[in-house]
């Protein structure tokens, strides 16, 4: 099954590959920027970080390709990937957070349309008892919605570096193969988002209180930095393995499956993927 062989080929990969713990290291380092007390530089810090987002995660994507194909990624392709794709996935992520955005408001305003039209007509006392139930709904739907809208999207940044797709094509694409594979793409996104989350992270002993963090579980606030590394170095590990298992999914749903396996699977003929 596509789903669990991911997950080896992630393995495999993450252990033949260990560079990918730089690449993997710097997406996971990324977001913790955010959790430093850095003063006024924080703006400017946090500016930095979106905008070195799509460099990074456009290098790693193309790395992790190289590696579950056998090749051997170096830093040269990382940049490369990083530079040719940034605009595009800079233009990716902008559409795919504004799109769930949007999502999420019409769901809203769907769920508390009819409450707020009631009220309108005189039924103050009948939306009263009904405000709970549209709080409720527009919880639901909205969880839907943003969950059915990264089921069907996730895929569009790895479509842009592997296949060197445009922005609207790789949504399309994305779209597209999540269709064609429902089940399995259901399957594989739930054992990932719980495979992520159960990585730990260093974030809460970053931010300010992290002492205090360590001393709720008893271990003594000044074993703070030990405690930041070694969480460190377990997350950049962690999340590494997740996003490499990540791209090996996409690249089983496309049919282009690690090298060693290409004799068992066929290839889908929409699939370009290169090594970059």
């Amino acid at each position: 099954m596509a789903v669990f062989e991911s997950f080896r080929d992630g393995w495999t990969a993450l252990r033949t590959t260990p560079s990918l713990l730089l690449a993997g290291g710097l997406l996971v380092a990324l977001p913790l920027v955010g959790a430093l007390d850095l003063g006024t530089a924080e703006p400017v810090a946090e500016l930095a970080t979106v905008l070195a987002l799509p460099f990074v995660l456009g290098g790693f994507l193309a790395m992790a390709t190289t590696a579950l194909r056998d090749g051997d990624p170096s830093l040269r392709s990382f940049v490369h990937a990083g530079g040719t794709n940034y605009l595009r996935l800079v233009g990716g992520l902008v559409l795919f957070v504004f799109g769930l955005g949007a999502v999420l408001t019409v769901v809203m305003t769907l769920s508390f349309a009819p409450i707020v039209l009631v009220a309108l007509a005189g039924g103050a006392d009948f939306a009263a008892m009904g405000a709970s139930l549209g709080a409720v709904v527009a919880i639901v739907g909205s969880v839907a919605a943003l969950a059915a809208g990264f089921l069907f999207l996730q895929f569009f940044a790895p479509a842009i570096v592997v296949e060197d797709r445009s922005v609207a094509d790789s949504f399309r694409r994305s779209v597209g193969l999540v269709r064609r594979k429902l089940a399995s793409a259901v399957g594989f996104t739930l054992l990932w988002a719980i495979a992520v989350d159960a990585v730990p992270t260093p974030r809460p002993l970053l931010e300010s209180g992290g002492a205090e963090t360590l001393q709720a579980v008893g271990v003594p606030g000044e074993a703070l930095p030990v405690a930041v590394a070694v969480v460190g170095v377990v997350s950049v590990v962690g999340l590494t393995y997740c996003y490499i298992v990540y791209v090996a999914y996409f690249l089983r749903l496309t049919g282009a499956v690690p090298t060693r396996h290409r004799d068992t699977e066929p290839a889908d003929s929409g699939s370009v993927v290169g090594t970059q």
